[in-house]
């Protein structure tokens, strides 16, 4: 597999042409350069090791473009051919009213969107690197002040542990039982 760096690689070569086409006259230019298309993509289609023939139309940018994908090992042997009918396309667009700015340009093509597996595991390793990076952050200090509200709020819920109070609860019947004596005398 051909690569560009370590982490990007590619198997398929793509080579885009594509123009600028006027709005006005109810697109007639657009429409002209449909009918260019047409006529030659039956050639481009059967072309060796042709995966794909993409058309893309931008009605807001007014782009018009033509992107014809194959293997990288079946591109070098189109590029031989100066990519026919290439030439023949783009005489055809620079000839229609309206259309400007012609132009070619090769790039990689590849693609990247996940399967049901991939994802799953990615998003594991995502949540797992997470999980890690927060373990290992230390906590900021809390606010003395807030540390003071959160105890003696505490404090008032637990109640105050003293030292002994098991042993007291004997102590207050014996004081219950003196008060129930001096009342009787």
């Amino acid at each position: 597999m051909p690569e560009i760096t370590k982490t990007v690689k590619f198997d398929n070569i793509a080579r885009e042409w594509r123009c600028k086409w006027a709005d006005d006259n109810d697109k007639a230019a657009l429409t002209a350069a449909q009918a260019a298309l047409d006529d030659i993509l039956a050639d481009l289609s059967s072309v060796e090791g042709v995966s794909s023939v993409q058309r893309v139309v931008c009605g807001g940018c007014l782009d018009f473009k033509v992107v014809t994908k194959l293997s990288a090992a079946a591109f070098g042997e189109w590029e031989k051919t100066k990519f026919a009918p290439e030439e023949e396309f783009l005489s055809k667009l620079k000839g229609i009213k309206g259309i400007s700015n012609v132009e070619t340009q090769t790039y990689t093509l590849e693609e990247v969107k996940m399967n049901k597996k991939d994802i799953k595991k990615a998003q594991e390793k995502k949540e797992k690197e997470a999980a890690e990076k927060a373990k290992d952050e230390p906590k900021a200090p809390e606010d003395p002040a807030k540390k003071l509200k959160k105890v003696i709020k505490e404090g008032g819920k637990r109640g105050v542990e003293i030292e002994g109070a098991a042993d007291m609860g004997g102590l207050q019947s014996r004081v219950s039982k003196l008060q129930s004596a001096w009342i009787c005398l």
